[in-house]
């Protein structure tokens, strides 16, 4: 096989090699679905660079019968980073299947048109996708992208310690996605029909695979050592600690705790306080947090104070930093919404021949 190479097709390769070695270290991490999301994002990033090598390398152009191979999974990016950033911040919650009903539309579209013959191929490109259905698929998966940032970010806004680089990764994301959605109007305003079509976004892809690869392998890196401590590693004051100031003194009170303050309340670095509350109390910050906050809630409706407090006014003051977040969480962790709960409560309040 036969392939022309210069120094943008030699950097595509590592982008490719790149994308499939990290994937395959995620795929391999035995710490929960969040590296799997990434690593589902890599391939097919990877993929879509896989695609820009074989055409500008000239192999599609030799090996006709390659056209249209199903390398695009454009429509599932958007999702993958959603599950990426729900299973850092509400791993207990499932992912449903509709999300990737677009991702199965697109990649039955290319195995469908894999297996043509070639004259139908190039009919389709001449007639079809060249002037029609690649801007539709271009534009749905900008859209579909766009959309889930905006449910991932306000994913990352309720959680109460987010990592540090979720927010920069999701505004620069959110930024690349909305500068390519223009990439086809600047073209159609500037350029001529008979001129060729330049994508700026399409030539910082592979860049942008490598990245993404790249903060996969360095995730792997700097995770991997607090996950497989054993329990008797905890430092039982340093888990002492914790407890007094989260269940006696009630730091979950305070809507804006996070684990950098908590920890500099306690003298100790955000590591120490992060790893002896995964590996002592077997949650995340979030799930620490948030599980006393409810039963916070739950002991006081099971007090009667709905009688005189709403249930908005409970919740603010157990520290939930909103009435959105109090709610998924609380139906999260309980099974029903607040109100069911208290309705509940109410009835066993009523019942009982000693009130």
């Amino acid at each position: 096989m036969t392939a022309y190479l210069n120094l943008r097709n030699l950097f595509d390769l590592f982008c490719i090699a790149q994308g499939i070695t990290t994937a395959g270290r995620l795929l391999l991490q035995p710490r929960g679905s969040a590296h799997r999301w990434l690593a589902l994002l890599i391939v097919g990033l990877t993929c879509q660079v896989i695609d820009y090598f074989l055409s500008r390398s000239g192999i599609y152009y030799r090996n006709r019968w390659l056209y249209f191979s199903p390398l695009f999974f454009s429509w599932g990016f958007g999702a993958f980073v959603y599950g990426y950033v729900r299973a850092r911040t509400t791993p207990t919650q499932p992912f449903t299947s509709w999300h990737f009903v677009p991702l199965a539309l697109q990649i039955l579209f290319y195995l469908i048109l894999v297996f043509q013959p070639l004259p139908t191929k190039a009919w389709f490109w001449l007639t079809v996708h060249k002037p029609y259905t690649r801007y539709v698929e271009y534009y749905v998966s900008g859209l579909l992208m766009l959309s889930y940032l905006y449910l991932s970010w306000k994913r990352v806004q309720q959680t109460p310690d987010p990592a540090g680089w979720m927010k920069p990764a999701l505004r620069g994301l959110a930024f690349f996605y909305g500068l390519a959605l223009l990439d086809p109007l600047i073209n159609f305003l500037y350029l001529s029909p008979q001129d060729t079509r330049f994508f700026f976004t399409a030539q910082l892809f592979p860049i942008f695979t490598c990245i993404a690869a790249l903060t996969g392998h360095t995730l792997t890196q700097v995770h991997l050592p607090a996950k497989i401590l054993p329990a008797s590693s905890v430092n039982k004051e340093h888990q002492d600690q914790i407890q007094q100031a989260i269940h006696y003194q009630k730091l979950y009170q305070n809507p804006e705790l996070t684990l950098v303050s908590l920890a500099a309340r306690l003298g100790l670095s955000p590591n120490v306080v992060s790893r002896t509350i995964n590996t002592g109390f077997g949650q995340s910050f979030a799930e620490y947090i948030n599980t006393h906050r409810v039963e916070e809630v739950k002991r006081r409706l099971e007090a009667g104070d709905a009688e005189r407090f709403t249930l908005l006014a409970l919740a603010l003051e157990a520290g939930f930093p909103s009435k959105t977040t109090f709610n998924r969480v609380f139906k999260e962790q309980t099974g029903c919404t607040p109100k069911m709960y208290q309705k509940k409560c109410h009835s066993m309040i009523r019942d009982d021949p000693d009130l």
